[in-house]
């Protein structure tokens, strides 16, 4: 009987454990990426690739899973990275200032990692939405084009990359890639450091001869270069041409064709400086190239000779006479005083009080108005990232410290006094008070006002950098609410578009219409009623008549009509809009239910108050489907209902 009992027991057991065999034996097992290689190459379709473009990342991917693998999302990670000198940095060591401007490379590849400057890549993540589908047992590959700003400078970044895939988001990571833009060669050996230092005590030399031709041609004693020389510009005469340059002689090839940097007043200072630069550099260089699973060709050839300059940097210390740290007190300031260091760590201090911050950047605000040398030379090195101060700078650029509109305040400040005709300037001048607008719109107008106006008498009204800042000044106007001063800067937007791009292009039409909302919402009704008839015409003959854009043109033209006294055509053109707008655009589509809402409006202001109830109880019932009870379009569709239901009158204030 027990026998009988436990054999009809294994074969239930035996039953059960080949129905569960068969079972999974049906059911593959789940997808399985793995990273096969990830290369730097050229872009797939291009014969030859220009050494100055983008890094592009050759991904290789196999599914040796049982199912299909859906890729969804692809994170590039930065760990490090460093600015490296190209050869124009390198003569960033001159006695004076020369002027030229940079291209612009636009960006383009079948996926984009947009990968910002060194100074702000610390723990970047580029996140892309991927839509590829690997097969089982399947293999795919695909690039990805690391976006980097136009520099003369050198970028080199230690970074992976993070695939997600699947519905439980299941994650492959890379090895560590290091890549390098642009792609040339980079690393400068001792000779050729020297050669520029050599360079640059030859200028400072001519440059002082220049002084002492100038003063002696004045009769004014000339300067003790040796025992007691000049240390900023307060030690020499006004009006000096060789120091202060002169606009009008740079056609002419004769003197004072260069201003003077703070390198000039502190020679031994601005080599110290340079050579730190470089060590620093090669450094980080080092460390991101050796720590690297996937190195770009580039790093690698550079790596031996990154290894020898460091090695031998100490010899130029020596050889040129400079102490291994800049650390000498500036002349003329008190021994007790602090460093602008100190003030601009103060002023940027989270946790310090209020009062304390305001001291530190009124000290150094007057430092800078008083052309300080310290203070220059220290915010020069700030801006230029020579040394850890260069930080700060990161971290004002990402927004993250809480006084940093202030002190974005104080750089632009510093650079319009050093340099308010240097070309240069005005692109960082522009990026400080966009920094600013984070945190006040009016005082990022006012500063890119400024820019706007040295580029215009610099460089011309019609240069891509002045036209640039006038489209910066133009959004920080319309966000601070100065509608008035939008519309004027928008007048000459458009003619810019107009005679860069054409009448007939989307940007131009964009700020046409900008330019039509800014003078509606300034009080110019008529101005923007007049605006947008003639864009209507232009939108109908160029994107045709159910383009979105051209039903915006149309709703922001009745709009305006009823707010400029025309109720009943405000009204008769929502009524033709709504059912275009339902065709084109579908009937929950958001500005379909905001012309509706407009509809419902204007009747009512053309004495229908009536049907404006009615029409704006469908309205909320369907903004509640759509939107939410609690959407704040939902609740003022809603407040309009109870309006008119109970009190029929004007409601302007509901215009949408």
């Amino acid at each position: 009987m027990l026998a009988t009992v436990l054999g009809l027991t294994g074969g239930i057991a035996a039953a059960i454990i080949g129905a569960w065999a068969a079972l999974h034996a049906r059911r593959p097992p789940k997808s399985q990426v793995e990273l096969v290689d990830v290369t730097i190459a050229p872009p797939s379709d291009t014969a030859t690739r220009p050494r100055d473009v983008s890094p592009v990342l050759d991904v290789k991917v196999r599914n040796t899973g049982g199912q299909s693998a859906v890729l969804k999302r692809l994170v590039v990670r930065v760990h490090g990275a460093v600015r490296c000198g190209s050869m124009f940095s390198s003569m960033r060591l001159t006695p004076y200032r020369a002027i030229w401007v940079g291209a612009v490379l636009p960006v383009s590849a079948t996926y984009d990692a947009e990968i910002p400057p060194p100074e702000d890549a610390g723990a970047h993540r580029a996140v892309i939405d991927l839509s590829q589908v690997v097969a089982q047992g399947e293999a795919d590959r695909f690039e990805v084009r690391l976006g980097m700003k136009p520099t003369f400078d050198t970028y080199a970044y230690a970074l992976d990359l993070e695939i997600v895939y699947d519905g439980n988001d299941r994650v492959m990571t890379s090895p560590r890639v290091a890549v390098v833009f642009p792609q040339h060669g980079f690393v400068y050996s001792a000779d050729q450091i020297r050669t520029a230092i050599s360079s640059f005590l030859e200028e400072t030399r001519k440059v002082r001869d220049a002084i002492d031709t100038e003063m002696a041609e004045r009769e004014l004693p000339v300067p003790d270069w040796d025992s007691a020389p000049p240390r900023c510009r307060a030690d020499l005469p006004d009006g000096l041409v060789s120091v202060d340059g002169n606009a009008a002689l740079f056609s002419s090839g004769g003197h004072g064709v260069y201003e003077v940097t703070e390198a000039f007043w502190d020679p031994k200072r601005a080599i110290t400086s340079h050579l730190q630069s470089f060590e620093r550099m090669y450094r980080e260089l080092i460390e991101i190239t050796v720590g690297a699973g996937v190195a770009d060709d580039v790093l690698t050839e550079s790596l031996p000779r990154a290894e020898t300059t460091l090695a031998q940097l100490p010899l130029l210390y020596e050889e040129f006479g400079v102490p291994t740290a800049a650390d000498v007190e500036p002349v003329g300031r008190p021994a007790d005083a602090r460093q602008p260091a100190e003030l601009m760590a103060e002023i940027l201090d989270r946790d310090d009080d209020p009062s304390a911050r305001e001291s530190a950047f009124q000290e150094l605000r007057s430092r800078i108005r008083a052309r300080d040398e310290g203070t220059f030379w220290f915010l020069g090195r700030l801006l230029t990232g020579e040394d850890d101060a260069s930080a700060w700078a990161a971290r004002i650029g990402l927004g993250r410290m809480p006084n940093a509109s202030s002190a974005a305040e104080l750089l632009e400040e510093f650079l319009r006094l050093r340099s308010p005709d240097d070309p240069d300037s005005f692109n960082v001048r522009r990026d400080l008070a966009i920094r600013r607008g984070d945190q006040d719109a009016a005082s990022a107008a006012a500063a890119l006002g400024s820019v706007l106006g040295d580029a215009t008498r610099t460089l011309g009204p019609e240069h891509p950098d002045t036209c640039a800042t006038r489209v910066e000044l133009f959004h920080f106007l319309m966000e601070a609410g100065d509608m008035g001063a939008a519309a004027t800067v928008a007048v000459d937007i458009v003619a810019d578009h107009h005679r860069t791009v054409g009448p007939d292009h989307e940007r131009t039409f964009g700020f046409r219409h900008n330019l039509g909302f800014c003078l509606g919402e300034s009080g110019d009704h008529r101005g923007a009623v007049e605006v947008f008839t003639e864009l209507l015409g232009d939108a109908m003959r160029v994107l045709g008549p159910d383009a979105p854009p051209t039903l915006d043109v149309r709703h922001e033209l009745a709009r305006w009509r009823g707010r400029a006294g025309d109720a009943a055509g405000a009204a008769a053109e929502f009524a033709e809009i709504v059912p275009d707008r339902i065709r084109v655009q579908g009937p929950d589509h958001p500005h379909t239910l905001m012309s509706r809402h407009n509809l419902a409006l204007w009747t009512g202001e053309a004495g229908d108050a009536t049907g404006a109830a009615t029409a704006f109880a469908e309205l909320v019932v369907d903004r509640r489907r759509v939107l939410g009870p609690e959407h704040p379009d939902t609740v003022k569709s809603a407040r309009a209902l109870a309006h008119w239901r109970e009190q029929p009158g004007p409601h302007r204030h509901t215009v949408q």
